[in-house]
């Protein structure tokens, strides 16, 4: 059977011979001029892929021979890898090799933020700053109020020893070891000051303060509706804003009617003392202190 060999893109079957394919695309090149180029550029392309194994070693002398009947413009240097052999150049070769350099990082700044906590350490500093002034209020208002303490109890000691040469005797009735009232309370503090003023606490009665002329009389203390210092004023309620069981307070102070008293749970509320001046009236009665 007889292969026929047909012209076109189509190979016969066999061994592949680059050169009679050069040889065929030389004869089918329709213009002389481009039959030239044709040729040069086939003979370029295919003897260098055909000449030599695809290997890293340089172009023997032959095959550089083959490659001279290209352009002239030049001297190529000899290709140092396989790759160079098909075309690629090896600074291609050493550009994909070799990634791009990667660009340090800006640090932009965020306005916004910048501002957010410039504005929070201010508003910390501004608290800071409050409560530093408010412990400083409240220490002054304390130091102002042991001073006005000290002062009452000055002066009650010194009317003491004044006021027992004017005023009439009173009586001394039972007495106590201990502050028997409720702590806080307007009780608790009418005979703290009683025991500041006289080294002892008065006994012998209990009760709301309302009650307590009429127990303290019973315990054997003198009890009259004529204001005197180193008293407990006994207010019934309603009187001077007293609760509905009353309220009792020591005298710091007299004159003629108004009469000057230090207490505990009034306007100053639980376990806190106030001064007043209050005017004598109805519901108003004295414990005297011996």
């Amino acid at each position: 059977m007889n292969n026929e060999i047909i012209r076109g893109r189509h190979r016969a079957p066999g061994r592949h011979n680059p050169l009679n394919e050069l040889k065929l695309l030389a004869r089918e090149t329709a213009q002389p001029a481009m039959k030239g180029a044709a040729f040069v550029a086939a003979t370029g392309g295919l003897v260098a892929s055909f000449a030599n194994p695809a290997s890293a070693e340089p172009l023997s002398a032959t095959a550089a021979g083959a490659a001279a009947v290209g352009p002239t413009s030049g001297a190529v240097p000899a290709a140092s890898t396989a790759l160079a052999k098909i075309g690629y150049a090896p600074a291609a070769q050493k550009a994909v090799s070799q990634p791009a350099a990667v660009a340090a990082p800006r640090v932009i700044e965020d306005i916004q933020v910048k501002t957010e906590r410039a504005a929070a350490k201010a508003a910390a500093e501004k608290a800071a700053a409050e409560k530093a002034a408010a412990e400083r209020k409240a220490a002054a208002e304390r130091a102002s109020r042991d001073l006005t303490r000290r002062t009452l109890t000055s002066t009650t000691s010194t009317t003491k020893s004044v006021s027992n040469d004017v005023a009439p005797s009173a009586s001394s009735g039972m007495r106590s070891s201990y502050n028997w009232a409720t702590k806080g309370q307007c009780t608790w503090g009418a005979l703290a000051k009683w025991h500041a003023s006289e080294g002892y606490y008065p006994g012998g009665w209990t009760g709301n303060a309302m009650e307590w002329a009429s127990g303290a009389a019973n315990a054997g203390y003198t009890v009259s509706g004529t204001p005197r210092t180193r008293s407990i004023l006994v207010m019934q309620p309603g009187v001077h804003g007293s609760s509905s069981v009353g309220h009792v307070a020591w005298v710091t102070a007299v004159n003629g009617n108004e009469v000057t008293v230090i207490e505990m749970n009034a306007t100053a509320g639980p376990y806190n003392y106030n001064t007043r001046t209050l005017t004598d009236g109805p519901g108003m009665k004295y414990i005297y202190a011996p």
